[in-house]
């Protein structure tokens, strides 16, 4: 069975705009949606009521991967499976946290995920509870993602990250980070560079901005938009 792809940014754990998606469009159980980090609805580490709210509300699949708001405790605990060829933590029948650098193909199409960011405001969270230190991506990680990436390049459709290419901050008017040894998004500009001259790709979206907006041709903000993948044309839920 194939459905629709959707792609979203953060929502921090809030259902209103999963509401407006249901009332106004006729979803399907093959419809899979996903969300390009700080999805929140894996907060606490009593979980199960919002995923099974999110269930109720999204008849299909919920995809997301992880941004710096989510519990990583949690996240990094649960079993991992496998899912379209990737490897995921399954937090229910119908809801998965994509994981870094893993690929997924996904109703013919092929899908790279790196989540991870630093939050700007972690000074004044509380670790273990608002915050978990492995929202940062390890070197490790990283190592492994630049691998997967530069292997698979030439297969991959879409790219979707949490954080934000390093020059693409400046169109949307959002700084620099100061902290010299957060290598992230000059990492992430790397990769951006090598990937949007493969033929294959179609789009790289990035959560975290809280912005909408195609920055390249290849490069999308993605927040309160939801997309079927590869359009520009939000779907309508308000």
């Amino acid at each position: 069975m194939t459905g629709r792809i959707f792609i979203t940014g953060d929502k921090h754990g809030t259902f209103t705009p999963l509401f407006g998606l249901a009332e106004k469009n006729e979803l399907l159980e093959s419809d899979i949606l996903i969300i390009a980090g700080d999805a929140g609805y894996v907060w606490k580490d009593d979980y199960k009521y919002t995923v099974e709210s999110l269930e109720q509300v999204f008849p299909g699949t919920v995809a997301f991967i992880d941004g710096n708001h989510e519990n990583h405790a949690v996240l990094n605990r649960t079993e991992i499976s496998l899912w379209n060829g990737g490897r995921v933590h399954r937090m229910s029948d119908r809801v998965y946290h994509l994981m870094r650098g893993e690929i997924y193909n996904i109703y013919g199409s092929t899908f790279f995920t790196f989540g991870g960011a630093r939050s700007v405001d972690k000074d004044r969270r509380e670790e273990g509870v608002s915050w978990w230190k492995e929202e940062e991506p390890t070197e490790a990680e990283l190592e492994y993602g630049r691998n997967q990436l530069n292997e698979h390049i030439g297969e991959i459709d879409y790219i979707i990250t949490h954080e934000t290419p390093l020059f693409a901050r400046a169109h949307i008017n959002r700084p620099k980070p100061i902290d010299g040894d957060y290598i992230l998004p000059a990492e992430l500009d790397e990769w951006y560079k090598a990937a949007k001259t493969s033929p294959k790709l179609k789009k790289w979206y990035f959560g975290h901005m809280h912005a909408d907006k195609l920055i390249e041709p290849k490069l999308r903000a993605i927040h309160n938009d939801i997309l079927v993948a590869g359009s520009e044309t939000p779907i309508r839920w308000a």
